[in-house]
């Protein structure tokens, strides 16, 4: 790790306040809020706060070893970089940073539907840690597309989310006018002119578009013309039935994201899905949801070990990461905190942020005398 880095952002911490301090403050909002009155967000915290773990001390020592074995593929570490709408407006080609830096440090890359790399540039930097994550099109012959575009490049892991029925409710985004497509308002020309860095990069980038969509908007002139289409063809609902459909399409690995209790976890695995994300989209779907530390062992538990389980939401440490594994989650997605690494520090923040989380990890599992990622259940108090 670049002590360099260290000095200036130690930890998740310090790279949210330096982002604070480097991109406008309608793009710091996009990152840090939730919903409603941010409840979620604040119970997500909170849970997982309660969650202690006991150290094992007159068990024999050993160096942990942090790799994980998922659908088929040995990762080193037993975190990856969740799904990220919008992240050019974070900072210009935040994805392909991420995709770059999950590659280097061999973990999952997710890339979202409404990122702002396509599908192919994604591939192209993640290689074989690429999975994509899809809001399902209403338009069969764009999904068809999709999927045979994910195929061609070799993507093996689909990630369907199915919490977002319906547009969230943020107040600082509606507040501080951001939209799709974001508005130009005198209070965001002055947010941006205040963050000559973040300016002076979009400028040369220009603004954020939405790759993987764009073949598929016809006679498409701005990035309203794109906003009308993702509000129009993108299915406003994932259902039951429409993860049946994409079971006989997918004969990849099928992950659904958002899952919250232990019925919809066993409809999914019913449906013949190979894994699935306990999630509260961090809180910013649903302000009144349970948070994924209090319903994760109860979900694993009752679904059994046919189904790969993973969780997100709330993940700003390494401590967090260990405290999901102890709850039993095989992998652990955090979004927010990649954001940050970008924001504070650009292409090197991505790499950073990766090593920030491993060494207090690694910390963590040293102290209780864990050897690896599979036996932190053994350690939950």
């Amino acid at each position: 790790m670049v002590q360099a880095l260290i000095r200036k952002s130690a930890c998740v911490a310090d790279l949210k306040k330096r982002a604070k301090r480097r991109i406008p403050k309608f793009a710091f909002d996009y990152i840090e809020g939730g919903c409603n009155s941010e409840l979620a967000i604040t119970n997500n915290r909170e849970a997982l706060d309660d969650v202690f773990l006991r150290p094992e001390y007159m068990q024999a020592y050993t160096t942990p070893e942090l790799g994980v074995d998922l659908f088929g593929k040995h990762y080193s570490s037993p975190f990856g970089i969740a799904p990220l709408g919008l992240t050019g407006l974070v900072w210009p080609d935040a994805s392909a940073m991420h995709a770059r830096a999950a590659l280097k440090a061999n973990i999952p890359f997710i890339l979202s539907t409404v990122s702002t790399i396509s599908i192919e540039d994604a591939a192209k930097n993640a290689e074989d840690n690429f999975w994509f994550q899809l809001y399902p099109p209403s338009d069969e012959k764009i999904l068809d597309d999709m999927l045979e575009r994910l195929r061609a490049v070799g993507c093996k892991n689909l990630v369907v989310t199915v919490d977002v029925p319906t547009p969230s409710r943020r107040i600082s985004a509606i507040k501080s006018g951001l939209a799709v497509p974001p508005k130009i308002t005198a209070k965001s020309i002055f947010e941006s002119t205040i963050r000559p860095m973040w300016s002076l990069a979009t400028v040369t980038a220009g603004l954020p578009q939405f790759a993987t969509l764009r073949p598929y908007i016809k006679d498409a002139k701005n990035i309203e013309d794109i906003a009308t289409f993702i509000r129009v063809t993108l299915r406003d609902v994932v259902d039951e039935k429409t993860l049946i459909t994409l079971r006989d399409k997918w004969r990849g690995s099928l992950i659904i994201k958002g899952i919250s209790h232990v019925d919809d976890a066993l409809k999914v695995k019913e449906i013949g899905a190979d894994g699935i994300i306990v999630s509260n989209h961090g809180g910013r779907q649903l302000d009144a949801s349970l948070p994924p530390a209090e319903t994760l062992a109860e979900i694993i538990d009752t679904v059994g070990p046919d189904l790969t389980v993973m969780a997100d939401s709330g993940v700003e440490t390494g401590v967090d990461i260990a405290r999901y594994l102890a709850l039993g989650a095989e992998c652990v997605f955090a979004g927010r905190a990649f954001l940050y690494g970008v924001a504070a520090h650009g292409e090197k923040g991505a790499g950073h942020t990766i090593d920030l989380l491993n060494d207090e990890l690694t910390q963590v599992m040293s102290q209780v005398h864990c050897a690896n990622p599979a036996l932190m259940h053994q350690h939950l108090e």
